[in-house]
């Protein structure tokens, strides 16, 4: 089950870092609420802007493997060996998948700053998959004993309001805020603390402690007392039915139910110095500082008796079968569902999660030579528990109209190293803006179990920012008032 959601999922909370220099890019008080557009403006859905990010340190490659016929297979395939397989994982393998989709965004120039107001929502998702899991999938039966641990996935899914304004304090020092008004959609967090397996004869003991909770409109999840499934032990009728999750919004309390609400706080701050430091920039801030309160939620547990596990009804799938690889990922995770035994809680009270925080810091140095050529460095951390990213950004930045702009930049995080860059338009009447985090060359062909698309091969590492705003002013920056 757990596998299956990794493969399957569609990045952090997630801005366009390549553009944290940019001055036109209108979104870019969203990396720190004292920058301000350029230009008043407003955005429509649709068109607004979307961004889409995926972080792993994992790959397709990981995964998947060419054949004789130059068709691709799983890592399940006999031809792929044990150890080829097991050298491409980490000791944690994590995946951060994160989106957020425009509906509605306003900024405005006034006579004492930049004030803007943004609708939209966010989806943020992260997998942390120890190998020792993918150990026992592909090695079943080659040792006794399993210590498959530290298995998590958590989802947020929300509404975000954010008012946001920056001023300047100073000729040199401009500050500014952001709040930020949440409703919760959806939630879901799973902790695998501890999972041990020991083969006792031809089955498998297992005994785990672990937990669940979900926080999703509509969703029922029965025992198997309830669908009249067979249960794993007697004594135990609250054993959840996978099989029997479904999702009913018959009336409105289903719909508000399991809704949530909250709060966060974007603070930030940009210093430009004078005199024989004129042209070095520094800015740092820090964001989503909040929380959601959750309402009814639908937990579970592992138990703490343990259970057996039959094993895997087919653990090689060979080259030549009617297999898609679509089909052998379900097949292993149909297995895997049932190695997991969840006990429901009667208890359905609410929680309050925090949100994962970001900090920026940075620093710019405009050339002496040709002051609209620009260096930069930033340092963005996310706080999240296992699934915390650190990376450093060196850019090379190039405005040489008001209007156009370029940035080039090279990260490096715990994911590993990637290229970005940025193109902005800054016209009067219209902005256009396109850029990534991740520039990716090495692509899989056309495949129907990725649903056609052409993924990245290696480091599963895809970002992607666009929109299209109308602009509604002439250009002005913090400190003009002409």
């Amino acid at each position: 089950m757990i596998l299956a959601l990794a493969m399957a999922a569609p990045a952090f909370a997630q801005t366009l870092n390549s553009a944290y220099f940019m001055d036109g890019y209108k979104y870019r008080h969203r990396l720190n609420p004292a920058f301000a557009s350029t230009r008043s403006y407003f955005g429509l859905p649709g068109l607004g802007g979307v961004s889409a990010d995926i972080q792993s340190n994992m790959g397709i490659s990981t995964f998947l493997y060419p054949t004789e016929s130059g068709q691709l297979t799983t890592f399940m395939n006999g031809s792929v060996s044990s150890d080829e397989f097991l050298s491409r994982l980490n000791r944690n393998n994590r995946l951060g998948v994160d989106v957020y989709a425009n509906i509605l965004s306003v900024g405005k120039w006034g006579r004492k700053g930049f004030t803007s107001v943004e609708l939209g929502v966010r989806s943020v998702n992260a997998v942390n998959l120890p190998k020792d899991l993918f150990s026992f999938v592909k090695n079943v039966g080659a040792a006794s004993t399993y210590d498959i641990s530290r298995l998590g996935v958590s989802s947020r899914n929300y509404l975000e309001l954010a008012v946001g304004h920056a001023h300047q304090i100073t000729s040199n020092l401009n500050i500014g805020a952001k709040v930020k008004f949440l409703v919760g959609l959806a939630s879901v967090d799973a902790r695998i603390d501890r999972m041990n397996l020991t083969l006792a004869e031809d089955k498998w003991s297992v005994t785990a402690d672990g937990t669940v909770s979900a926080n999703v409109p509509g969703l029922s999840v029965p025992t198997k007392a309830e669908t009249g499934a067979e249960l794993k032990d007697p004594a135990r009728p609250d054993e959840i039915d996978l099989d029997g999750v479904e999702f009913a919004l018959d009336d409105f309390s289903s719909v508000t139910g399991g809704l949530g609400y909250g709060a966060a706080l974007d603070l930030g701050a940009e210093y430009r110095f004078g005199g024989i430091l004129e042209g070095l920039n520094v800015s740092a801030a820090i964001l989503d500082l909040g929380f959601i309160r959750w309402g009814n939620a639908i937990n579970a547990v592992t138990g703490d008796m343990g259970w057996e596990f039959d094993g895997f009804e087919d653990i090689s799938f060979e080259e030549g079968s009617d297999m898609s690889i679509g089909n052998q990922f379900n097949a292993l995770g149909e297995d895997l569902a049932d190695l997991l035994v969840l006990y429901r809680e009667s208890s359905t009270k609410g929680k309050t999660n925090m949100l994962s925080c970001t900090v920026n810091l940075a620093a710019e140095y405009e050339m002496p030579f040709y002051r609209k050529l620009s260096a930069g460095f930033l340092y963005s951390s996310r706080f999240g528990g296992g699934y915390t990213k650190n990376e450093g950004r060196f850019f090379v930045n190039l405005l040489p109209v008001k209007w156009f702009g370029i940035s080039a930049s090279y990260g490096i995080s715990n994911f590993g190293s990637s290229l970005g860059g940025v193109i902005n338009f800054d016209l009067p009447g219209f902005g256009l803006f396109i850029g990534t985090d991740c520039v990716t060359t090495k692509l899989t062909p056309p495949n129907d179990d990725l649903f056609g698309l052409q993924v990245p091969y290696d480091k599963l590492k895809l970002n992607l920012n666009f929109g299209l705003t109308f602009n509604i002013s002439r250009y002005r920056t913090l400190g003009d008032w002409r």
